[in-house]
């Protein structure tokens, strides 16, 4: 089997979650770690968007996080991580597409807040977010720890990385009424893919 070698930024949410899907999955990986704000010069000839992660294997180059997750998922299926049944899995992707449009972008927001006033608004955005996937998607789906129940799937991966912010702030931002949102948290904090990428920067989104 040829080598998985992952392009990576340490503090980057969407590097990360590629990294816990390949410890997921319990594969070995050669990662070289790129910084960001001072790339090599031939790195465009790695990543064509001049971002990571960036995974090379078997001859071929996938970029864009969510791609190299399902990519993973299906070159090795062992543990799955989406469902079998196409319906299930459908459900998976709108949640991850939600993660990719709404919530990372509520707590970019968040993050970037200039004043008083865009604080404010971003707080509104990220708390309707925080309920929205309360109320609509785990309290709908989930019956069990994780997203989809018993088992971790690429939805747990998905959204993890941008809660950072809100372990370092003791939560404080996650509404008392998402009571399933708080429980799946408890869950992901503890698990060994997410433990294995931790970092020390607390203002990440």
């Amino acid at each position: 089997m040829s080598e998985l070698h992952l392009y990576s930024y340490q503090t980057c949410p969407f590097a990360r979650r590629t990294r816990m899907t390949l410890l997921e999955k319990g594969l070995d990986f050669k990662l070289t770690e790129i910084d960001v704000l001072n790339k090599p010069d031939d790195f465009s000839e790695i990543s064509p968007y001049g971002k990571v992660p960036v995974l090379l294997h078997d001859g071929g180059r996938i970029y864009e996080s969510a791609i190299i997750n399902e990519y993973i998922d299906e070159r090795f299926p062992e543990p799955p991580l989406m469902p079998a049944d196409p319906l299930r899995r459908a459900e998976a992707r709108i949640w991850m597409d939600y993660c990719a449009h709404n919530f990372s972008a509520a707590s970019g927001a968040m993050r970037m807040a200039e004043n008083a006033e865009q604080k404010q608004i971003a707080q509104k955005a990220l708390r309707e977010c925080m309920l929205y996937i309360e109320h609509e998607g785990l309290r709908k789906l989930s019956d069990g720890p994780f997203w989809l129940g018993e088992t971790i799937s690429l939805i747990d991966i998905q959204f993890m990385p941008f809660f950072q912010s809100r372990l370092n702030n003791d939560r404080a931002e996650i509404p008392a009424e998402c009571t399933q949102l708080h429980s799946w948290l408890d869950s992901m904090v503890n698990r060994p893919s997410w433990l294995a990428t931790t970092y020390d920067q607390p203002d990440q989104p």
